[in-house]
């Protein structure tokens, strides 16, 4: 076998982190350059990964065939049925993972094998596989389990990858790669993502190899810092889009709180609008309440002129009830007069009789007739006194007549002003309940405002609660990238000197290579 390729450093980017930015956070994100590059540099024909979940290993793997047009097989296995405490279920991070390789990798000659490592063995042949990924249970049996029931599935000078060999959680994988390192004299291992471990148990070719291109001289360590870089700079760029996200929030909330205090200023407006309209109907209501009794006053006055005018017609009526009693009185004595004048007339007749049957006594009877006339002339000075009382009686009548049409008028004028003012109280009436109304939808309006601002004010002080909260969040963050870019400018530092380092190697060694 010849290999004479350089190893070259290369700054990939890799597009599955666009389905699942959570790759760039995984535990084995500090070693896809590391891969990628290798993969470059080996050109395997085949590689099995056992124990694949979200992909970050895996999709590694698929970005360098595809990147470099490897004609390389890539196999994982999985089960995919969930760990303990994942956010997702295994199915989810299945189906996330096979759109994953069909969104970005269709051409990349890809198989996976969903069911446990040991039901996948016979579907490779031994001495079939140049580079095998162990990254499945990390307990030291688990580990040694796989290891030694794949392991003749390597080829000759294949590689093994053991993943989490410094993890301060899995110490089985740990314990298991102490154990390996003592039995196999032909590997290396990086301390920092938890640890990988790279080991040629079946061959040291390409472990010369990487050693002639100076892999472990300018470029191992490399990988280190460009890890740590990476992890702060994403790291960088997730708490720099959160400090945007919480900005924005802020900015939204601060916002929110403008529109909500200028819907405040607008309704304590409206509310002095409605105190002035309140207070201008109350002073409306004031005046119609002068109005009211004022009129009040005015019908009272009107009820004693009323109740005056009643008792001078009552006492009217009492002095025509006399008059006619008088009256009634005089025509009794009237109708005697008038009886004895009929007596004396029937007196009369027979006296003329008399007179006509006693001539003779004619002479005697003048003095008679003389008292007679006497008396008829005293008579007819009666009757004359008599027609005179009838006449003054019939004026007395009419003149009663009179004032007892002057006061039907007066009391027409007085029903009618009684009907007047009636309806004057009904419409006061009308007015007092549609105030009433007023007073009582104002009321409404000033508790309902009350509650407004109340509600106002738990908002305000929630909002400004939240606003101090993220304020404190947003300072914290500041600090914290402040750190970064602190810790960034370190990293580029380092970078760069090993880049020089490099330059300088090529300069020194690249005409003879």
């Amino acid at each position: 076998m010849n290999h004479d390729e350089p190893w070259v450093v290369s700054d990939p980017s890799y597009d599955a982190d666009q389905l699942n930015p959570k790759l760039k956070f995984a535990y084995w994100e500090g070693h896809r350059d590391f891969a990628y590059d290798l993969l470059h540099f080996v050109r395997p024909a085949r590689l099995v990964e056992l124990g694949s979940q979200y992909g970050c290993s895996l999709f590694t793997f698929c970005q360098a065939v595809r990147d470099f047009k490897l004609n390389t097989e890539i196999n994982a296995v999985d089960m995919w049925s969930g760990d303990i405490g994942a956010e997702i279920t295994g199915e989810e991070v299945y189906a996330l993972v096979q759109k994953t390789a069909a969104t970005y990798y269709p051409e990349v000659n890809l198989h996976l094998f969903q069911m446990r490592f040991d039901q996948a063995l016979p579907d490779f042949a031994d001495e079939s596989i140049d580079i095998l990924h162990i990254d499945g249970g990390h307990t030291f049996e688990d580990v040694e389990r796989d290891f030694t029931t794949w392991l003749p599935k390597l080829k000759e000078n294949g590689i093994v990858l053991f993943h989490d060999v410094y993890s301060p959680i899995d110490q089985g994988s740990c314990d298991h790669w102490e154990k390996t390192k003592k039995e196999y004299d032909c590997y290396f291992e990086f301390t920092h993502s938890c640890g990988l471990g790279v080991l040629f148990p079946k061959g040291r070719y390409w472990y010369d190899k990487l050693e002639a291109a100076g892999f472990f001289k300018y470029y191992k360590d490399l990988y280190f810092y460009r890890s740590k870089y990476k992890y702060t700079q994403a790291r960088f760029d997730e708490l720099k889009g959160l400090y945007e996200e919480r900005y924005q929030a802020i900015e939204r909330q601060s916002k929110m709180i403008d529109e909500r205090d200028a819907r405040i200023a607008a309704d304590e407006k409206l509310v002095a609008e409605k105190d002035a309209a309140i207070a201008s109907q109350t002073k409306l209501i004031e005046e119609r309440d002068a109005t009211i009794a004022s009129q009040t006053k005015l019908i009272d006055e009107r009820d004693e002129r009323i109740a005056a005018d009643e008792k001078l017609v009552a006492e009217k009526d009492a002095a025509i009830a006399n008059q006619s009693k008088i009256i009634d009185e005089r025509d009794a004595r009237i109708a005697a007069d008038e009886k004895l004048v009929a007596e004396k007339d029937a007196a009369i007749a027979s006296q003329t009789k008399l007179i006509e049957e006693r001539d003779i006594t004619i002479a005697s009877q003048t003095k008679l007739i003389d008292e007679r006339d006497a008396r008829i002339a005293a008579d007819e000075k009666l009757v004359a006194e008599k027609d005179a009382a009838i006449a003054s009686q019939a004026k007395m009548i009419d003149e009663r007549d009179a004032r007892i049409a002057a006061d039907e008028k007066l009391v027409a004028e007085k029903d009618a002003a009684i009907a007047s003012q009636a309806k004057m109280i009904d419409e006061r009436d009308a007015r007092i309940a549609a105030d009433e109304k007023l007073v009582a939808e104002k009321d409404a309006a000033i508790e309902a405002q009350a509650k407004l601002i109340d509600e106002r004010d738990h908002s305000l002080n929630e909002a400004h609660k939240i606003a101090e909260e993220r304020l404190g969040i947003v300072q914290q963050q500041g600090n914290m990238i402040l750190t970064l870019q602190q810790q960034n400018a370190e990293y580029e530092a380092i970078i760069k000197r090993h880049w020089m380092s490099r330059l300088e190697f090529r300069k020194r060694y690249g005409e003879e290579k």
